[in-house]
């Protein structure tokens, strides 16, 4: 509601960037106040090993998504076209890099790090996976419209993000992985709402086939098996309950 009801309606960019970062001290207060520990009790824990899961995660997430966008060039879903000049291109990549870190980071740290950690001794894990995995997709929703398709490319995408978080138990897995995608998304189609800001230019050729659109869920399926295999390679911080656990066998 906060981002709806005031970044949103600032036409200035500048004044857009700087409402959004008031989320922060915004998200501080309220996790102090309903109980969790300021940031740190939605997950942002600077704790030995963050920067490794951020990187492994931000390559899992950035390789499995090149590789569709590889695919959808290679059947003839999408054209390309150019590469925008370096001087026309240079602060809207900037935008690119620095919107979708701070993007990724503010879903994480509310739809993951404040559903996982204000509901995990409460109920059982698998209904806070089942909670959070629903107000990603309805979050998609709220921004890019209803569709059957979406909806479940979200809830496939929301289980590797969340299973990156509660493993972890800081955010710093599940962001990278968020960021890597939206990177590899920007890079071809720029910031949602602003396609000027892509580095490549792209054009969708309306060629869809059966796999073209069985290709939203296969990748993120990957990715998610994936994920389980990568599980062994992250740094836990060890903040999550130990008592409420959840297992995958890699």
């Amino acid at each position: 509601m906060y981002f709806n009801l005031i970044p949103v309606q600032l036409g200035n960019p500048y004044l857009q960037f700087g409402s959004t970062l008031l989320f922060f001290p915004l998200a501080f207060y309220i996790s102090k106040w309903v109980g969790l520990d300021g940031l740190k009790g939605l997950g942002m824990v600077f704790h030995p090993g963050w920067k490794k899961n951020f990187f492994i995660s931000f390559l899992i997430g950035f390789g499995f998504w090149m590789v569709m966008f590889g695919i959808q060039f290679y059947v003839g879903d999408l054209e390309f076209v150019g590469v925008h000049g370096p001087v026309n291109v240079i602060m809207p990549v900037v935008e690119v890099f620095v919107g979708y870190l701070v993007g990724s980071l503010i879903n994480d740290l509310i739809v993951r790090g404040y559903v996982v950690n204000i509901l995990k001794d409460k109920i059982h894990i698998v209904w806070v996976f089942i909670i959070s995995i629903l107000i990603y997709a309805l979050d998609d929703y709220w921004y890019a419209g209803f569709s059957i398709s979406n909806s479940i490319f979200s809830i496939i995408l929301g289980l590797s993000l969340t299973l990156a978080y509660y493993k972890t138990g800081s955010i710093w897995a599940d962001t990278g992985l968020h960021y890597g995608l939206n990177i590899a998304y920007g890079l071809f189609y720029g910031l949602v709402g602003n396609s000027g800001s892509a580095l490549f230019i792209v054009k969708e050729t309306g060629h869809e086939t059966a796999f073209s659109n069985l290709l939203n869920y296969i990748i993120p399926a990957l990715m998610f098996i994936f994920v389980l295999w990568a599980l062994k390679y992250y740094s836990s911080s060890n903040t999550l309950s130990k008592d409420n656990k959840i297992t995958f066998s890699h």
